[in-house]
């Protein structure tokens, strides 16, 4: 039982180091796409939504307190609800969100330059943009080019590049 007990928490600290690792892919990810929306002078913040987990919300505003998103200034917002995303630039969503919340996420981002990012196997082939896998212990990452399209953002090929590419 006391070992037990003494594992949980290490296994706390390495699902949170994850999600800074995470956190630093969702950066430079950022710098790799195009946001038609985002080129509007008039909206001077960049908003990154997550709905799930907590743990993803503080390693995100650490980072992006020292980093600007085409030149905007970053807001990292927790919602809960599908109707919170209306300005979002980007959705991440983690694995702990349910399979009909995803569907109700990905009918509402459908057709809109928001880069969705999931965290959990099998999202990306459901529809989100982007997905985060640990593969043998590294952070791979997914990206369906169907939903890519369907939203109008462009992505780099350097970035496409290096993905596992879903055809969906």
């Amino acid at each position: 039982m006391l070992l037990l007990i003494m594992l949980v928490p290490l296994r706390t600290a390495a699902q949170f180091k994850e999600h800074i690792l995470k956190a630093g892919y969702v950066e430079k990810i950022t710098h790799f796409v195009e946001w038609p929306s985002v080129q509007n002078p008039e909206d001077s913040t960049f908003n990154i939504s997550v709905i799930g987990n907590y743990t993803f919300d503080l390693p995100l505003k650490e980072i992006f307190s020292k980093v600007r998103v085409k030149d905007k200034k970053v807001r990292i917002v927790h919602i809960s609800t599908v109707p919170e995303i209306r300005n979002s630039n980007i959705v991440i969503i983690s694995g702990s969100v349910s399979p009909d919340l995803l569907e109700e996420i990905l009918r509402y981002t459908l057709e809109k330059p928001i880069l969705t990012i999931s965290e959990y196997k099998g999202y990306c082939k459901r529809g989100t943009i982007l997905n985060m896998l640990i593969v043998d212990n590294y952070i791979r990452y997914e990206i369906n080019r169907n939903s890519l399209e369907r939203s109008g953002l462009q992505m780099s090929s350097m970035l496409m590049n290096y993905a596992i590419k879903i055809e969906k």
